[in-house]
Order: C-alpha cells, then sequence, then structure tokens
C-alpha cells in the first residue's frame, strides 16, 4: 500500500466527520455567511502557514501552496479591511508540527481541501455570484492546475516515504483533520 493509499483509508472517518459538519449548505447560502465561512478558514491557515514554514523541508514548495493571502483577498472583496483581516482570531491551539514528516501529513490534509474546493467553488459562483476576482480566489486556488498539484504533492508525499516516516504523516494528517473540524465547526 503507498502513502496516498493509507493516508486516504486512514483518514476516511475525520474527512467523513468534518465533510458532513461543516454544513456546507448553510455556509454558502448568503455574501454573510460565506464570508464567516472564509474568516474561519483564514484562522486556520494564517496559524498554520506560520508554524508549519518553520519546519518545511522545501521553502519553495511549500509557500506555493500556502493560501492565507488568498483568503485575504477574497475577505477584502467582501468588504473586510486589511486591519480587520489581520486582527481576526486565529487557530489556536494548533496541532503540534514537530518535524518536517508532520508538516507533509498536515498538508495532505490542506491540499486535499483544494480538490474539493473546485466543487465549492462552483456552487459559490452558482448561488453568489463570486468568482476569483470577486471573492472565491480561496476556493480556485490553483484554478486549472489543481490536478498537477496534487499530483506534484503525492510525489513529495512518495518521496518522503519510509516506514518511521509514514507513521508520523498518517498521524499528523489525522490530527489535523481533528484541530480543522474544531476550528471550522466547534469553536464559537
Amino acid at each position: 500500500m503507498t502513502l496516498l493509499e493509507r493516508l486516504k483509508i486512514e483518514t476516511r472517518p475525520a474527512h467523513d466527520r468534518i465533510e458532513a459538519a461543516i454544513d456546507l449548505d448553510r455556509r454558502i447560502a448568503s455574501r454573510n455567511a460565506y464570508r464567516d465561512l472564509l474568516i474561519r478558514f483564514y484562522g486556520f491557515h494564517k496559524a498554520w502557514e506560520s508554524d508549519a514554514a518553520e519546519l518545511a523541508h522545501d521553502q519553495t514548495f511549500f509557500r506555493a501552496r500556502c493560501k492565507t493571502q488568498l483568503l485575504a483577498k477574497d475577505l477584502a472583496a467582501l468588504g473586510l479591511e486589511p486591519d480587520e483581516i489581520e486582527a481576526l482570531p486565529q487557530c489556536r491551539p494548533l496541532m503540534p508540527l514537530r518535524a518536517p514528516e508532520a508538516v507533509l501529513g498536515s498538508m495532505y490534509v490542506v491540499e486535499g481541501s483544494t480538490l474539493g474546493g473546485t466543487i465549492i467553488a462552483h456552487e459559490v459562483e452558482r448561488r453568489l455570484g463570486l468568482n476569483a476576482e470577486t471573492g472565491c480566489a480561496y476556493f480556485r486556488s490553483y484554478g486549472r492546475e489543481t490536478a498537477a498539484m496534487w499530483k506534484s504533492f503525492g510525489a513529495v508525499l512518495l518521496e518522503a516515504s519510509s516506514p518511521e516516516a509514514d507513521d508520523i504523516i498518517v498521524a499528523s494528517a489525522q490530527k489535523t483533520f481533528d484541530v480543522m473540524h474544531h476550528w471550522l465547526c466547534v469553536a464559537p
């Protein structure tokens, strides 16, 4: 079994739990609800990118996948001022990221969400009339390059794979799902 297959199998319950709990229909039913969802995503990504950047093995690879600026762009398009965006709450405590392998496990969740983001982007455009320029840049983050970005991430995972690393990567992915679930679906 490849590392990607193991990740998919072992994180499936956590993935399904967050997907069921997020109530996407309600969160994209209005511009205000959608803005509130983006605020939560911003709080997660801002904290996560800051912590993960310190340990990411390949900074260029990591930085190309950061999405905080896309979320800030969307929030500005939806009426928030730069100082309001900067003052938004961040997801703390975040999952522990103690090694580059833990960053990769966490990235599995973050990168995987970009695949689902393309579907969400279509719904946001249909329901709210927003596109990448008017408030939906985050969900369209890689545009036509989404599949290529996922494939290159899979190649990096394969390169990092070893019995010891795989356990760290899978555990970190599971913890990331837990933290993200709490931040998006439970925390006030």
